[in-house]
């Protein structure tokens, strides 16, 4: 609400480019996920991003010319245990902007959408667990992340560049599991089972 109310007190009531960078991560299995925890997590991931881009790209299209950049994450591509409901609402977004870019293209409105992999942010300490409580721990993949300043610079030159939908920021293990799961989906299906029952396990000695 308050980059809309921002929108409108501009002197032209129209803005250029449309960046959504706001999310929340999960931390927990499906199965110990109330709903609660999935409709949260969609509305600040996706219908946020969805209520501003329904307010300003109308002006984009008016005027002829705009961009909506959109930032995902690498579970936007490729879903993995332990992040049902973060992975919904980046395959939401993934889908919303493959979508959105070929209704738009005619207006000169560019759709971009960024998976980022592990940059070294607070997400995971805001991260949401199952019953609605904060995750509050800094993942040690994520502390170990890319420098966000330096992912920044490297989005916005690959967006003038003309790039419309890329990964940055993934790991070599990450990037190997995107080929995959278009080579080898069985294989990938059976090595993110192991990975969930690996984790299943430190899950329950925690109990």
């Amino acid at each position: 609400s308050q980059s809309l109310e921002l929108a409108q007190q501009s002197s032209s009531g129209i803005i250029d480019m449309l960046i959504n960078n706001g999310g929340i991560s999960s931390r927990s299995s499906f199965l110990e996920t109330k709903l609660d925890v999935d409709e949260k997590l969609m509305q600040v991931n996706f219908f946020s991003g969805a209520a501003l881009a329904k307010r300003l790209v109308p002006g984009m299209v008016g005027k002829e010319g705009g961009m909506v950049i959109w930032i995902s994450s690498v579970q936007g591509k490729l879903g993995t245990p332990y992040r049902t409901s973060y992975a919904a609402s980046k395959f939401a977004i993934q889908g919303y902007c493959e979508a959105l870019r070929s209704e738009l293209a005619s207006s000169n409105v560019s759709v971009h959408v960024i998976s980022p992999g592990y940059i070294r942010t607070n997400l995971s300490m805001s991260a949401v667990m199952g019953d609605g409580r904060a995750y509050s721990q800094m993942d040690e993949t994520t502390a170990n992340g890319a420098d966000p300043d330096e992912i920044a610079a490297k989005i916005l030159n690959s967006v003038t560049a003309g790039e419309t939908d890329f990964v940055v920021a993934a790991t070599l293990s990450a990037k190997a599991a995107l080929w995959l799961k278009f080579l080898a989906p069985s294989f990938l299906e059976s090595m993110l089972v192991k990975r969930f029952e690996k984790q299943n396990k430190i899950e329950s000695k925690k109990k």
